[in-house]
């Protein structure tokens, strides 16, 4: 396979004299300074056709190319691509555990979001970060479940504007075990629990809930109002006064002893927000370690309903039915 590349002409007075590095991160759609220089301190920076360090110094009229190896084809053990629904605006895939929704860099290994275009070209065309391939929003690596992916720019923009505004309806399941009290004790951040209120499940999720012999209108719900914002480690979100308003809605569908499934609706869309909210109300979910969670088979998070119709008229509420693990997980917890 030969390499191809992703180039840039100096053509700004204002990039002249600027490391290559910066030039590359300010001026090509998805790519950071951060990841340009990684490539570059790799050999993959050329300038007029010669290699390069990131912190080469350009001239007018240079052209500045990263070699990218060809995207690899899935090979025989990954994933299959499962497809939920797919509308005249949208496809919806069931993510599976230990994907990536997209790729960070171009020269990462095939992410869900090419797998999909694969069977969806349209997607290549749609967004302005070619590495997202139309997504319009993503998942933590270790959760599964719905993820829904644009086939035209004008779906793009409606359901880009829907998850910014709070409109589209998330549900999601996760597996917690009981660590300080019930929902009551963490009152700083906790209502009072309430009824269900006025967000009615999604027909196809009460469905599979009434397969799972629940029923939801009769559980009691509490909401959890808590900021949030960055740790003192890397890649970890903590409850912080001076965060960002995150806000969850949580019910407890299945009492197993020690362990209890629960039902989740993101009224925000902040980073790591289910895992944090679920262990500040005590409740962290099992297998999700960085947040205090019990050792589990995965992280028990599955993001388990979306519905684009208030942002996207003519779309419907989707469901990614239950992973397995999720009922063995609470078969076996302790009585």
């Amino acid at each position: 396979m030969t390499s191809r590349t992703i180039e840039h002409s100096v053509v700004d007075p204002e990039d002249v004299g600027a490391r290559a590095d910066v030039v590359l991160g300010r001026r090509l759609p998805g790519l950071s300074r951060r990841v340009a220089r990684q490539m570059a301190l790799a050999g993959k920076l050329e300038i007029d056709g010669e290699r390069a360090p990131p912190s080469a110094r350009v001239a007018l009229g240079q052209r500045l190319a990263l070699r990218v190896e060809p995207t690899p084809s899935p090979s025989p053990g990954a994933p299959e691509l499962r497809v939920l629904a797919s509308t005249p605006a949208i496809v919806y895939v069931d993510k599976p555990v230990g994907v990536a929704v997209h790729r960070l860099r171009p020269d990462e290994p095939p992410a869900l979001a090419d797998l999909v275009a694969a069977r969806f070209p349209e997607l290549r065309d749609v967004g302005d970060d070619p590495r997202e391939l139309g997504a319009l929003h993503r998942l933590d690596r270790p959760t599964s479940g719905v993820v829904a992916f644009a086939r035209t720019a004008e779906a793009w923009a409606a359901g880009r504007e829907g998850f910014a505004r709070g409109e589209v309806r998330k549900h999601y399941a996760a597996v917690g075990r009981e660590a300080r009290g019930d929902l009551a004790g963490a009152e700083a951040w906790l209502a009072a629990p309430k009824p269900i209120g006025d967000a009615p499940l999604p027909s196809a999720l009460a469905d599979e809930l009434r397969r799972l012999h629940v029923a939801a209108q009769e559980l009691p719900m509490a909401i959890v109002r808590a900021p949030l914002g960055r740790g003192d480690q890397r890649d970890k979100v903590v409850v912080r006064g001076d965060g960002l308003a995150a806000t969850t809605d949580l019910q407890v569908l299945l009492d197993a002893g020690a362990r209890r499934l629960l039902l989740l609706r993101l009224r925000s869309g902040r980073r790591h927000q289910a895992r944090v909210h679920l262990a500040a109300a005590g409740w962290p979910i099992v297998g999700d370690r960085r947040y205090g969670g019990e050792p589990g088979p995965r992280l028990l998070l599955h993001a388990w309903s979306l519905d684009l119709s208030p942002a996207i008229a003519g779309e419907r509420p989707i469901v990614a039915p239950l992973p397995p693990e999720f009922a063995a997980s609470l078969a076996a917890a302790p009585r």
